[in-house]
């Protein structure tokens, strides 16, 4: 359990930092009301690797640290370890240092060290206390996918929004996004929600080319896992399978025949989730309903 937990929270951690390969202007104007000319990095010899999560140079020439974290364990000494190697790094500059809370849970007390020589504190920023707005509102669709971690009134229209953004993209950079996506949509135990609203706009093929999505919606379909209907009841069952299916297909093939579509609406679900299974690798529609083995 603890090591899923490890894994998990490092998935969170380097998801969180691709999401910001260029400055994040508008989030750095909520957090520091300034704009940053550039992301450096850098490393920090040691036989531990010391590397923080974002490092920004400010147009007014100082460091802004911030780290992304989704846990408060151990940070305090960590944030102090980075303060004294970044000034030493940049002894003439002056270091602002901030630590951007993503976690489900309230963040425990702790931002400051004090002890009698040794008095040090930082600032923690819990990202719900910013309204998921300010970030669906930026030109960058890095920081309207970080959205979803925000405060948020609504939040099957802010996905719904999110997942718009992404459909424009080229296919090659849509499935790069919507694996960040998910993968940031754990920390709010959003996943079935931006899945659900995924396969709603279409994006069935595309999510079956995604190895985040792939096991997921093939789990569904095994499990008869419906979008809008009660999960167990045959009939919701058939429906939902059946929905699903002519999703992919249209996604796949393009318009679905009448012939098929009267096949579908024939079939038992068994039918209907072996050819979903089928769509991944057919090249054609009769070969998703083809009666050979």
């Amino acid at each position: 359990m603890e090591d899923q937990k490890e894994k998990n929270r490092s998935q969170y951690d380097t998801t969180l930092k691709d999401l910001f390969e260029q400055p994040p202007q508008r989030l750095l104007q909520i957090l520091i009301g300034r704009e940053a000319v550039e992301l450096l990095t850098v490393e920090f010899a040691s036989t531990q690797k010391r590397l923080p999560d974002l490092l920004f140079l400010l147009k007014d020439d100082s460091i802004f640290h911030l780290e992304l974290q989704s846990s408060s364990e151990g940070m305090d000494w960590r944030m102090l370890m980075y303060y004294s190697l970044i000034r030493q790094r940049y002894p003439n500059k002056v270091l602002v240092q901030k630590v951007l809370y993503v976690g489900l849970k309230e963040w425990q007390p702790g931002s400051t060290i004090e002890e009698p020589n040794l008095s040090f504190r930082y600032e923690v920023v819990d990202i719900r206390s910013i309204d998921c707005r300010e970030l669906l509102d930026s030109p960058s669709l890095e920081e309207n996918i970080l959205a979803i971690l925000c405060r948020i009134d609504n939040q099957k229209e802010v996905i719904q929004e999110i997942l718009y953004r992404i459909s424009e993209l080229p296919i090659k950079a849509r499935a790069d996004a919507l694996t960040k996506l998910v993968i940031i949509s754990r920390l709010r135990r959003l996943e079935t929600v931006v899945k659900t609203e995924a396969l709603e706009m279409s994006l069935t093929f595309n999510l079956m080319e995604n190895d985040v999505f792939r096991p997921i919606i093939m789990k569904a379909q095994m499990d008869g896992e419906q979008v809008g209907e009660q999960r167990g009841e045959q009939k919701g069952e058939k429906k939902g399978e059946a929905k699903i299916l002519t999703r992919q297909l249209k996604c796949r093939f393009g318009t679905v025949p009448d012939w098929a579509n009267e096949k579908i609406a024939k079939a038992e679900p068994p039918s209907l989730e072996e050819w979903s299974l089928r769509v991944l690798d057919a090249q054609s529609l009769d070969d998703v309903f083809s009666d050979k083995v």
